[in-house]
């Protein structure tokens, strides 16, 4: 008898306090919201943005005003977008942020950041994109991108936005395709209605006589994501 109640009491004590701390946690993953993601994001990651400036941003955004504040160097920030699973951050004039909470097979959640620097004007065929994308525990903590995304050497490579290939001979098609292999910027794009992330080539780097010739040969690329890893779209 001494030893049954010796052992509830070190059940009481120990394990159950663990076994209630494990589901606890599960329970809070699971309900784990861009929202809160947002607001707990490390300084590291946008050291000019303040947390009171994300949450004055939610705040904002959640009474349907424009969640726009000023960051540490009195420049203007913006909280485009927020849903329970995306959030879309202009981190200045020519730099966004997004972020994407993709669902696994248990209760937590994979967190997607992609960064993008823009040059030029929104709209002119000289303007530039280029992206990096990277991934992390609901938390924040770092997780590896080798193995949540297709192989990272082959993530963008040009055969993979060229289409239907041109049947006769294009001016300038040829020293357009060199060009693209030296330099390649790529454009990610999270969307913020399912699981999936768009890849586009840029080209407002080229002269405008080998945008005209590759342009009507480009398509962007769809990688869906599966549970475990984002892999490529397949075409309907």
């Amino acid at each position: 008898m001494r030893f049954l109640k010796l052992y509830i009491f070190t059940f009481l004590l120990v394990v159950l306090p663990g076994l209630v701390s494990e589901i606890g946690a599960q329970e809070v993953n699971a309900r784990t919201s861009m929202r809160e993601v947002f607001i707990a994001m490390p300084d590291s990651v946008l050291p000019t943005v303040t947390k009171n400036n994300r949450l004055d941003c939610v705040d904002f955004i959640e009474n349907n005003i424009e969640a726009k504040v000023r960051n540490v160097f009195d420049e203007y920030v913006t909280l485009e977008v927020l849903t329970a699973d995306y959030a879309r951050f202009r981190t200045s004039t020519s730099s966004l942020l997004e972020l994407k909470l993709l669902p696994t097979s248990d209760t937590t959640s994979v967190l997607c950041i992609v960064t993008t620097a823009q040059l030029g004007e929104e709209n002119n065929a000289l303007r530039l994109e280029d992206s990096n994308i990277r991934f992390a525990n609901a938390d924040w903590s770092p997780l590896s991108a080798d193995a949540l995304l297709i192989d990272k050497q082959a993530f963008a490579k040009i055969d993979d936005f060229l289409g239907v290939q041109p049947e006769e001979a294009i001016p300038g098609y040829e020293q357009a395709l060199r060009s693209l292999a030296d330099f390649h910027p790529v454009r990610i794009a999270l969307s913020p209605v399912d699981t999936s992330l768009t890849l586009t080539l840029q080209t407002g780097h080229l002269s405008k006589e080998e945008r005209e010739a590759v342009s009507r040969c480009l398509q962007p690329v769809k990688l869906m994501w599966n549970g475990q890893r984002f892999t490529k779209a397949i075409s309907e």
